[in-house]
């Protein structure tokens, strides 16, 4: 026997989660499922918690292309492709190439800012009207450079944000250290950029199932969408591992297993699993850093967790391969012991991996689907999930509504690729 919904989120991390918040605010009738047992637990987990908001530049931009090639067979690089034979990996790349330009670079920035911003004020919002604590600080970032010429390596991308009003101080070494006394001898110079916040990401997830369980949001854990029914133009059914459901709407928000669901709808979505890895340590409060650090050379982060410190790093596009690759472990370990003094002191907790999903343009995919009606698209958010929840849920909730989106969605939709 079928059982009817009015709306079913696929997908259960921070980005399911933001959507089924706001879609409650609207009163609707909300089913959100979930394939592991908890909520959360995937990349929206262990990622290093940073809400992005000014620096966050896309991947996709002019060099990155020659750069790629010298990490490409370096398996503790930043950006490391496991060498292997996939058509779906090798039309991503192909896409990649074709963004990396100043034109679409530019595009790309203006609408992530849009984003950015629009999280922002959303977050100041829930604090303002909800009962919550997942760790939100807004402190700003702080950029560390070991090298003089690293940092003036750094120079053009500080010109190309400031030209969007984005707000960035130089830094010499005592002004530094003056902001952040923890730092390694090793550190020459930073920058300080204002429009950054961090959480607790899991918390954070936590929280929002909280309060959507609380609005009478319906979570299904452990239960895996098997397929789809199509009846007319749109989606009649969704068959799960629980039971079969029939939607009024569908939000496919499976994050880098969306490409795999849409291939049921016969939708091909260029999304790419991004694995990242984290080290969570305990740490006393006199090392504790006081905001999120970025380690420039190493493509590192750097996060504040109440009594814990994270240190995030790395994007590997290796598959669902949920292996975890001990040499770029290490790798973020030494770059613990390069910017920090005092790192012998941690104690190490938790190392964690998750898949980010990633678009070739860095540009998340939120929209409703040309093929189907009522499916609505809200996936692809790449290494900024957390930054663009909020705004996402919020988007998703506008365009169920009826109603005007408050950021324009052309640039976003699925059909753009």
């Amino acid at each position: 026997m079928k059982k009817e919904k009015d709306i079913i989120v696929i997908g259960g991390g921070i980005i399911g989660l933001s959507v089924a918040y706001y879609l409650s605010q609207q009163g609707r009738s909300v089913t959100l499922i979930e394939k592991k047992d908890e909520i959360g637990m995937g990349s929206s987990y262990g990622n290093a918690g940073w809400i992005a908001n000014g620096f966050s530049i896309p991947m996709a931009a002019p060099g990155i292309p020659l750069q790629g090639m010298k990490w490409l067979f370096d398996p503790t690089s930043p950006f490391y492709i496991k060498p292997r034979l996939d058509f779906d990996l090798f039309r991503w790349l192909w896409k990649f190439i074709g963004a990396c330009n100043e034109k679409d670079l530019r595009a790309s920035y203006a609408i992530l800012l849009s984003l950015g911003q629009g999280s922002f004020d959303l977050f100041d919002e829930i604090f303002s009207q909800e009962d919550v604590d997942f760790g939100y600080e807004s402190k700003g970032r702080l950029s560390l450079f070991t090298s003089k010429k690293s940092f003036e390596k750094s120079m053009p991308d500080v010109a190309f944000v400031r030209e969007y009003g984005v707000d960035v101080s130089l830094l010499d070494v005592d002004g530094v250290r003056e902001i952040e006394p923890t730092i390694s001898t090793s550190v020459k110079h930073g920058f300080y950029s204002k429009d950054y916040a961090h959480l607790d990401p899991g918390r954070f997830a936590q929280e929002m199932a909280r309060l959507v369980e609380n609005r009478g949001v319906e979570i299904l854990k452990g239960v895996s969408v098997k397929g789809f029914e199509i009846t007319a133009g749109q989606i009649s059914a969704v068959e799960t591992t629980q039971e079969t459901f029939t939607p009024n709407q569908v939000v496919l928000a499976a994050g880098a297993w969306s490409a795999l669901l849409a291939r049921k709808l016969k939708i091909k979505l260029p999304i790419q699993p991004a694995k990242g890895y984290s080290l969570t340590y305990k740490c006393p409060p006199e090392l504790l850093p006081k905001l999120p650090i970025s380690l420039v050379e190493r493509k590192a982060a750097a996060t504040p967790m109440g009594d814990r410190v994270r240190f995030a790093s790395t994007l590997e596009l290796a598959g669902f391969d949920s292996t975890i690759n001990q040499p770029r472990v290490d790798a973020i370990r030494r770059s613990a012991k390069e910017y920090f003094s005092g790192t012998e002191a941690l104690t190490e907790e938790e190392i964690w991996s998750g898949f980010r999903p990633a678009t070739p343009d860095d540009l998340p995919i939120i929209g409703r689907s040309d093929k189907y009606e009522n499916l609505i698209f809200a996936t692809g958010h790449g290494t900024l999930g957390m930054t663009y929840s909020l705004i996402t849920g919020k988007l998703v909730s506008q365009i169920i509504a009826g109603e005007e989106p408050s950021i324009d969605l052309k640039p976003l939709r699925a059909e753009r690729f």
